[in-house]
């Protein structure tokens, strides 16, 4: 429904924009952390 989508969409940005800031991200996939952006 369009309440769902909208949450979708807004909590996807901030995922977005928190990774951007962040020195590191990881992804869990079944509870096994994946690097998706290294620190540098």
């Amino acid at each position: 429904n369009q309440l769902g989508r909208l949450y979708r969409d807004l909590l996807g940005k901030s995922n977005q924009m928190l990774a951007q800031v962040a020195d590191e991200v990881y992804l869990m996939v079944a509870g096994l952390p994946v690097l998706i952006k290294p620190s540098k």
